[in-house]
């Protein structure tokens, strides 16, 4: 028989079990549900292997961003682009990167005529106009009006599904399709809430989006994100970055450089003319219709973005200073090349950027060591540098 402090134990013990199984009640539909946070463990992802558009450059399911100054080819360069994943014809990328994936392309295009312009341009590049769909206006019960990413998002899904084929996206240029006064394009959280459900959307349609953007006003700024307009928010949001300036080495070329790509290792630049080329007549007048087209080079070009920039705006500090370096360490004959590469290393001078330009443009002349098997291979300056030192 229990005493009567077990009794009281037991009895104890008996109301902490009943109330442990007492039902809680439904949760009160009229209250709001309290804010929760969701996870799970990293065992429960499945990895996958990232699928390229562009291999190694734009990637599928990711927001990519083309910016530069007006009239550098950022519109020609959205045309090849198109032309590489709609035209019957194999189109390889330049440097042989491969080649897109085949499908349709939407193409917003706010800031030129559609039959004088943009159509000229695609047929030059090559493209299969019956797979590039070019948005026009969004249709309202208030008329007619700009599309808008931040409201409108759902109506570019609906256009991805009817097409059923869709491999690109081009938004040129991305400033144009915020709404009139709606979003502040300084504002890093207005900007992310616009970016982060196109970005979800081209993860979800397994797609590539890229968007065009002019650069700022700060012309003394030489790094190419901070030229992305005015909130960082873009560059953040987006996994590559490119940017088009001029050659600072050849007036008639212009550049393709990497400002960020957080998916691959570092590619070179790529350099690029405009050509142009006959592409039919005027049903109306039979006027000849000429568009320009991108000539990409077969080579690739040793240059950072910030060096591009810093050249093209007269601010070349960089390569100026690989210059004097040089003709300051080889003023007296020449030196091993090992030595000079560790010295500019140690002077902060990019060896394959600006001390590979400073020796082009100087006329350093390399050479091996004479007669010896294995021997150093020297750097010394051209005879009429030389004199002139």
């Amino acid at each position: 028989m229990q005493t009567p402090e077990q009794m009281k134990a037991t009895a104890a013990a008996f109301e902490a079990r009943r109330a442990a199984l007492k039902v809680v009640p439904p949760p009160d539909p009229t209250q709001p549900t309290p804010p929760q946070l969701t996870s799970k463990p990293a065992s429960s992802y499945t990895m996958r292997a990232i699928n390229w558009f562009w291999p190694g450059r734009f990637a599928i399911g990711k927001l990519a961003i083309i910016g530069g100054l007006p009239d550098k080819g950022k519109g020609l360069i959205s045309c090849s682009l198109i032309a590489a994943c709609t035209s019957d014809e194999v189109i390889e990328l330049p440097c042989k990167e491969g080649r897109t994936p085949k499908g349709t392309a939407i193409w917003f295009s706010a800031e030129d005529d559609i039959e004088d312009t943009v159509i000229p341009r695609l047929v030059a590049a090559g493209a299969n106009l019956d797979k590039v769909e070019i948005v026009g206006m969004t249709k309202g019960p208030d008329g007619e009006r700009m599309f808008n990413l931040a409201t409108d998002l759902e109506l570019l899904r609906k256009k991805i599904d009817e097409l059923g084929d869709v491999v690109l996206v081009i938004i040129d240029p991305v400033s144009a399709y915020l709404g009139v006064g709606k979003i502040n394009n300084s504002s890093t959280t207005d900007v992310r809430a616009v970016l982060a459900p196109l970005t979800k959307l081209a993860e979800e349609k397994k797609l590539c989006v890229i968007g065009v953007m002019h650069f700022n006003k700060k012309s003394d700024v030489t790094n190419a994100m901070l030229r992305i307009a005015d909130s960082l928010a873009y560059v953040a949001t987006a996994r590559h970055v490119y940017a088009t300036v001029d050659d600072p080495e050849d007036e008639t070329a212009r550049l393709f450089v990497k400002a960020k790509n957080n998916l691959a290792p570092d590619k070179s630049a790529l350099r690029y003319r405009v050509g142009v080329r006959m592409v039919g007549h005027d049903p109306d007048s039979n006027q000849e219709i000429w568009a320009p087209h991108i000539e990409w080079d077969a080579k690739y070009v040793e240059i950072t973005a910030s060096e591009a920039m810093e050249a093209s705006s007269g601010k070349s500090s960089s390569r100026q200073e690989a210059e004097e370096f040089l003709r300051s360490r080889l003023a007296y004959g020449p030196v091993p090349v090992s030595e000079i590469e560790e010295e500019a290393k140690a002077h902060g001078i990019s060896v394959s950027g600006a001390l590979k330009r400073a020796r082009k443009k100087l006329g350093v002349i390399c050479s091996k060591e004479d007669g010896k098997l294995g021997g150093k291979w020297f750097l010394e300056m051209a005879k009429a540098q030389h004199d002139a030192a």
